[in-house]
């Protein structure tokens, strides 16, 4: 089968999970801060992030440990390239480093039997579908279509910053214009979830609204969009559907804001994370994710999903909730999550289930 994907919860059948390699240093510029500035806003950021060492083995080693999990449940799993090669690129705008795909559901939307790139607001991350090539080309070769939202050129005023407090270090207030004709469409794949033939896409800034209008005219009348303003960013961080009729919901950032959600999703049942995801981490790390990651979860069908713990092993608060609610949880070791800015559904991209367009909103 090529590519086929229109819900969160249809037998999953084939996955990306995301791979990281030789990762040291993250360069926080403005395009950092306007990417994760809900979850930063009271850090000091200075220069560059270090990762240390033995974080980023021990996350790739639940990665890999992830993806023999799926496998040994039968579902067929792909990996991106491990990022090598840590030159710094420049384009014309800007320079950087290079980033993995440790989080391949940011950047790529599968929908129907498309595969769509999409352009993250993130400017380190403008070369990193080069580690998804070989896979893109394989599913490409199978018939999938594969397609990609236009890639900005990325300067200072390419950037909606209404959501910055005006004269926050970091940012050339001197030469931004604010003008929303050079604003650019920028958007993440995982902005999105999808329910059968509809689609609730978060937006929060002129950036994703150019987005939404892109996906509009690029879909046509096959889907129904349904534009929500929950987060900055990724709404799998917030809430993610389980089965039709049910959403797991991250309390801490969703529970008042149940009335924003589209209105056929206000009558479905609601299970709230029921504590904190806990891990310490290192003093001084920059944590990227809420602290309700655990939200962040990868449903293998209507009743089964991924959740993923620190040890892999603990019998949590979340997995007697989803127990009691009849659902089989099973648990994965993943660790630093918050410091690597994604749980479980972050860290895959599904590329083939066993569903197809229903209507789950009339």
């Amino acid at each position: 089968m090529s590519v086929n994907i229109h819900t969160e919860w249809g037998p999953l059948k084939e996955v990306i999970v995301g791979n990281i390699g030789k990762w040291t240093t993250i360069h926080p510029d403005f395009s950092f801060l306007l990417f994760f500035h809900e979850n930063i806003k009271d850090a000091l950021i200075q220069n560059s992030v270090d990762l240390q060492k033995k974080l980023v083995e021990q996350r790739q080693e639940d990665l890999d440990g992830l993806a023999s999990t799926l496998v040994s449940l039968g579902i067929k799993v792909h990996r991106p390239l491990g990022l090598e090669n840590i030159n710094k690129f420049k384009t014309p705008e800007f320079e950087d480093f290079p980033s993995p795909c440790d989080n391949p559901r940011d950047q790529f939307l599968v929908i129907g039997n498309e595969i769509i790139e999409t352009s993250c607001q993130w400017r380190r991350r403008y070369f990193e579908n080069d580690l998804m090539k070989p896979i893109l080309y394989h599913y490409f070769r199978k018939g999938a279509k594969w397609s990609c939202s236009p890639r900005p050129i990325m300067g200072l005023n390419s950037f909606d910053f209404s959501n910055i407090e005006k004269g926050t270090p970091g940012i050339d207030w001197d030469n931004l214009s604010m003008n929303p004709d050079e604003q650019e469409i920028m958007f993440d794949g995982a902005q999105c979830l999808k329910f059968g033939k509809d689609i609730v896409f978060n937006v929060s800034t002129r950036n994703h609204e150019l987005g939404v209008e892109w996906l509009k005219r690029h879909l046509g009348e096959k889907f129904r969009i349904h534009t929500v303003r929950i987060t900055d960013h990724h709404l799998d961080g917030m809430f993610l559907p389980l089965k039709p009729g049910t959403l797991l919901i991250n309390p801490k950032s969703m529970s008042d804001k149940l009335d924003l959600l589209p209105g056929p999703l206000k009558k479905w049942d609601t299970l709230v994370v029921p504590e904190e995801h806990k891990e310490v981490y290192p003093k001084g790390s920059v944590l990227l994710a809420s602290s309700n990651i655990n939200v962040n979860v990868l449903s293998l069908n209507e009743k089964q999903m991924l959740v993923f713990q620190e040890s892999g092993t603990e019998y949590s608060a979340l997995v007697r909730t989803l127990e009691r609610a009849g659902f089989e949880p099973i648990p994965v070791q993943l660790r630093h999550s918050r410091l690597f800015g994604g749980g479980i559904h972050c860290a895959t991209l599904d590329t083939v289930r066993e569903d197809s367009p229903e209507d789950y909103f009339s």
